[in-house]
């Protein structure tokens, strides 16, 4: 069974042409499949989610999961960054990104921004409202990676190599 989702297009300039073009021809990994139904009156846009679930629909998520999620956000917002699909300009947040269950993949629903954020406060504020899905341990953890995401000149890469070393430090003294 196929699961879609629905994106009104049509009256919205934010979806420039060109992004158009990158979205339809699927050459950026880090989006989910991406298709549109062109009516007479109006544009539509639809994801096809099938495989992902969206991060808000998952039950509390354990410290390391809740990582590893995280780890897996950031892959991808580095591969949307190579195809010019900018997180300070499309909604980023638990309902636009998607993950396999097993949380090895992480895709986005693009889905401009009316008003253009910097690309630190996008991830920043994504990992702050992630603490929702998450233990106690896990919102202590995910509050250090927001602070450390809120530092400008911050490569995401660095910031991978140090999620990775708290899933070990998780691992390694059994948090839950």
């Amino acid at each position: 069974m196929s699961r879609m989702v629905r994106v009104r297009i049509s009256d919205s300039e934010l979806f420039f042409p060109w992004k158009k073009d990158v979205l339809l021809s699927g050459s950026c990994s880090g989006v989910l499949p991406f298709g549109i139904i062109d009516a007479v009156s109006e544009e539509t846009g639809f994801y096809n989610t099938e495989g992902f679930t969206r991060l808000s629909d998952f039950p509390e998520l354990k410290a390391g999961d809740i990582l590893t999620a995280a780890e897996r956000i950031l892959e991808c917002v580095e591969i949307c960054k190579d195809a010019l699909i900018f997180p300070g300009e499309y909604i980023l947040s638990p309902d636009t990104v998607y993950v396999t269950p097993d949380l090895r993949q992480a895709r986005i629903a693009y889905i401009p921004v009316e008003r253009y954020v910097s690309e630190e406060g996008a991830l920043s504020s994504l990992i702050y409202t992630m603490k929702e899905l998450t233990t106690e341990n896990g919102r202590t953890y995910l509050e250090t990676l927001g602070a450390m995401l809120e530092c400008s000149n911050l490569r995401l890469r660095k910031v991978i190599g140090f999620i990775e070393e708290l899933k070990e430090e998780i691992k390694v003294c059994g948090i839950e």
